[in-house]
């Protein structure tokens, strides 16, 4: 005997929520491989942002060459590129390539100082599960997780925490132990 499912219902859409205004606007969402190529040029270009050459970067990355070129091509030829990048001189950060590195290097400096002071997880752990999450971290997130630990500008390694202007804390490069 054939069962009947019925009239069909009608479709009702989910509302949507709106999000309160975040307090900085998001930089430029990109890929992990992207986020990934910013702060390996903003670590190796230092606070002065120095040409990075593609061999250099290419060796941090763990990256062939050619993908390195690729990448970089593709970089500088978007609409609102995040590097300045010349065959043969090298590559910096655009101004907005900076503003996204510098919250990527705030998201995994925060969570590895969550993860140290709240989950109790060893100086050795953080690094590798902050590189994991660094990349998916809303900014409410972000937000709650600057104010529980008291808006911290150091992470448990010494580095600082960059401001949410993207600014550095006072004391840094004399201070701390950045790795840039």
């Amino acid at each position: 005997m054939p069962t009947t499912l019925g009239p069909p219902r009608p479709v009702t859409r989910r509302k949507t929520r709106t999000m309160p205004h975040s307090p900085r606007p998001s930089v430029h969402k990109g890929s992990e491989s992207v986020d990934d190529y910013l702060k390996a040029i903003f670590a190796l270009g230092g606070a002065e942002g120095r040409r990075v050459g593609s061999t250099a970067l290419a060796e941090r990355l763990k990256v062939a060459p050619a993908s390195i070129t690729n990448m970089l091509q593709k970089l500088a030829a978007a609409q609102n590129t995040l590097v300045d990048y010349e065959r043969h001189r090298g590559v910096r950060l655009s101004p907005l390539g900076r503003r996204r590195a510098l919250e990527i290097v705030r998201h995994h400096r925060l969570i590895e100082t969550f993860l140290h002071r709240m989950l109790d997880y060893d100086l050795n752990e953080l690094h590798d599960e902050a590189e994991r999450l660094e990349h998916f971290i809303s900014e409410r997130f972000e937000a709650r997780i600057a104010a529980k630990l008291g808006h911290p500008d150091r992470d448990p390694h010494g580095a600082c925490i960059p401001a949410l202007d993207g600014t550095m804390p006072q004391g840094h490069r004399v201070t701390c132990k950045c790795p840039e």
